[in-house]
């Protein structure tokens, strides 16, 4: 499985630590940012399949954070889900205008952060497989689907449907 990188931006170093040791024993590789500026800096180096963003940190905001990373073509595609304690109707549609993936409010269930972490990552890479232009499947996605069929064997090696026996 490919080891895909995380990079969670949190002030709060107690929700930090536990986020790395979670997501860490699923296989993730972890990068922490407490700041931020260091976000910004670490996602330069690193370019993450996602971030977890809280809002409220010690020099930037959140909101800020995700502006400067939806302006960059470099980082314009990489999946974002704010993680915050600000729980307003106008916090979340602030959020996702800036183009935030998803919003989770704190506290939060860590099962439904990771089940939307996988899902934000699948669907990135599901995107990066088309054509923009076209929005057609690259060679890429289509040997993927002709493999999962096979394996399945919803076809054979001609490309129909196996004859039964």
């Amino acid at each position: 499985m490919k080891k895909h990188r995380l990079l969670i931006v949190e002030d709060d170093f107690d929700i930090a630590k536990m986020l790395q040791i979670y997501f860490n024993s699923l296989g993730y590789e972890i990068f922490l940012a407490p700041r931020g500026s260091e976000a910004l800096g670490k996602t330069r180096q690193n370019m993450p399949h996602l971030i977890i963003l809280d809002i409220m940190l010690p020099d930037i905001d959140g909101y800020e954070v995700c502006r400067c990373l939806r302006t960059q073509p470099r980082t314009s595609r990489i999946p974002i889900i704010f993680l915050t304690h600000k729980d307003e109707r106008s916090d979340k549609i602030q959020g996702l205008e800036l183009g935030a993936d998803d919003y989770v409010t704190k506290p939060f269930d860590i099962e439904e952060l990771r089940l939307r972490v996988k899902n934000a990552i699948a669907r990135s890479e599901r995107e990066n497989l088309t054509e923009p232009c076209t929005n057609l499947p690259t060679g890429r996605l289509i040997e993927d689907q002709l493999r999962q069929n096979y394996s399945q064997r919803k076809l054979g090696f001609d490309g129909h449907p196996p004859k039964p026996f």
